[in-house]
C-alpha cells in the first residue's frame, strides 16, 4: 500500500477513536490507553497531516487552504477534547467548548459537500461528526 493509499483513507482513524471512546466509557479498555491513542491520532491530524500534503496542499488555492487547515484543527481539537472528557467530573468548560467545535465540524461537513465538493473531507468530517455525537450522547 503506498503513502499516497493511505493519506487518502486515514479517515478510518477517527472511527478507530470513536470505538475505542466507546470501550473506554465501558471500561473495556483503560482510559490512558484512550488517552495515549486520541493524543497520537489528533497530533496527526493537525501538523502532521499538513507536513505530508506539502506539495498537493501548496497547490490549492487559498481559500481552499484555509478550510483545509481550519478542518483539520477542527477534527484535532474534538479528537483532544474526548481524551479531556473522559477524565472531566461534570459538565463545564470542555464540554461547552467541544460542542462549539462539533458545530463547527458540521459546518465544515455542510461547505465540503455543497461548497468544494471535496470527497475526502466529507467523509473525515462525518466520520467526526459521528464520534461527537457519540461523546454528546454518551455524556448527557
Amino acid at each position: 500500500m503506498t503513502s499516497k493509499r493511505l493519506l487518502r483513507n486515514d479517515y478510518i482513524l477517527v472511527l478507530l477513536v470513536s470505538v475505542m471512546y466507546f470501550l473506554a466509557i465501558k471500561d473495556v479498555i483503560a482510559a490512558f490507553v484512550y488517552l495515549v491513542v486520541a493524543v497520537v491520532v489528533s497530533i496527526y491530524f493537525f501538523p502532521a497531516r499538513l507536513l505530508f500534503l506539502e506539495n498537493d496542499f501548496l497547490r490549492e488555492p487559498n481559500k481552499k487552504k484555509v478550510a483545509l487547515a481550519l478542518s483539520y484543527f477542527v477534527i484535532s481539537n474534538i479528537i483532544t477534547l474526548t481524551a479531556l472528557i473522559i477524565y472531566a467530573d461534570g459538565k463545564g468548560f470542555l464540554h461547552t467548548t467541544f460542542l462549539i467545535y462539533s458545530i463547527i465540524n458540521l459546518a465544515f461537513l455542510l461547505y465540503f459537500h455543497f461548497q468544494e465538493n471535496m470527497r475526502y473531507n466529507f467523509i473525515l468530517s462525518i466520520f467526526t461528526t459521528f464520534l461527537s455525537s457519540a461523546v454528546v450522547s454518551l455524556q448527557y
